[in-house]
């Protein structure tokens, strides 16, 4: 009667000292290069020839002035402020969406108002807030602006590409659409990471960006009951 065999010998392939050396150099390469290009890479600009401005998300005040700019340089014909809800500070400043701050902040710098329209976000909407951003705005131009075909948005730093990506889905086929990008200027495009604030922004829209392309998925049915107002 044979022994029972509680172990075995098996012979395996492993990795030499130097192929783990490579692939710890391969990583550091993809980090350096992580680095080096991931701001640049989420503020990706894509300018088309437009006579529709939209405004949206977040933008700091430094930017309106260029914002401006753009407008006239560029010889835009409307100006859209668009944006989602704040989650603070309505009852002291009396500003309900950061559509109505981009509007009331260009009127305060002497923005023609016949040249300006409000598509902000309906109360509530606390997530996928970019993508009925671009809901919101394309239902005002095609309840107002019905012959327009191209439109170009401005966004903030790395937020740009996630605004782009999420503004296409909803506006193409039916309009073109191109993107500006205003500089972040709190951010370091080479030293991001020596910043607690150029770390958690760069991080956050880069998780963003994946999250919309490998994982987001548009609600079946939405309900946009927002009237469209100018202040």
């Amino acid at each position: 009667m044979g022994r029972v065999k509680l172990v075995n010998k098996r012979e395996r392939w492993g990795c030499t000292i130097w192929a783990w050396l490579l692939f710890v150099v391969l990583l550091a390469l993809l980090f350096v290069g992580f680095v080096s290009n991931i701001v640049s890479f989420l503020s990706a600009e894509d300018t088309i020839d437009a006579k529709i401005l939209i405004v949206e998300g977040y933008v700091p005040d430094y930017a309106f002035s260029e914002v401006m700019r753009i407008f006239n340089d560029d010889n835009y014909d409307l100006l859209i402020a668009a944006g989602a809800s704040y989650d603070q500070g309505f009852y002291i400043s009396g500003i309900e969406t950061a559509a109505h701050l981009i509007y009331r902040s260009l009127v305060k710098l002497g923005f023609d108002t016949t040249r300006m329209a409000m598509a902000p976000n309906p109360p509530g909407v606390f997530r996928d807030r970019t993508y009925y951003t671009a809901l919101m705005t394309k239902k005002y131009i095609q309840s107002h602006l019905q012959d327009v075909d191209k439109v170009n948005i401005i966004s903030l730093g790395t937020h740009s590409r996630r605004s782009r990506y999420l503004y296409r889905l909803v506006y193409e086929p039916d309009i073109q659409l191109g993107n500006i990008v205003i500089p972040d200027r709190v951010l370091n495009s080479k030293n991001w990471y020596k910043s607690s604030r150029g770390f958690r922004t760069v991080l956050n829209e880069t998780l963003g960006f994946i999250y919309v392309r490998c994982a987001f998925s548009p609600p079946d049915t939405i309900e946009l009951s927002q009237n469209f107002t100018q202040d």
